[in-house]
């Protein structure tokens, strides 16, 4: 496997492969790289750490979110911790993220418009 994305939070870190497979460590959980079976169906191509949270972005521009979501930070309309990722449904209909940052507490993303 070949890592084409790398990514650092506090406590935490993700890479991409060339395939598009997500693999993530730390946070107290795997000490080794763990693959994210659950976006098996899709190719990821960039990935973002922020404090104790990982967003994947896919070649669709559909954003994923996981880890702690205390202040809201993975957009899931909720404060609770997920260990697998989960498709961010707030991106408006027709959209695509198309960059993504992501802070010690907060997230930010570009859009266009999907073709």
């Amino acid at each position: 496997r070949k890592v084409t994305r790398i990514a650092a939070g506090h406590s935490h870190a993700a890479a991409v492969t060339s395939t598009g497979e997500l693999f993530t460590w730390g946070m107290h959980m795997d000490h080794e790289p763990k693959l994210e079976n659950s976006l098996l169906h899709t190719k990821i191509i960039d990935v973002a750490c922020g404090q104790n949270y990982t967003l994947a972005l896919d070649q669709e521009g559909r954003l994923y979110s996981l880890g702690k979501g205390k202040t809201g930070v993975l957009g899931l309309a909720s404060t609770k911790m997920t260990t697998q990722p989960i498709l961010v449904e707030g991106i408006p209909v027709g959209e695509k993220v198309v960059t993504m940052s992501a802070g010690w507490t907060h997230v930010a993303c570009t859009t266009a418009l999907s073709e």
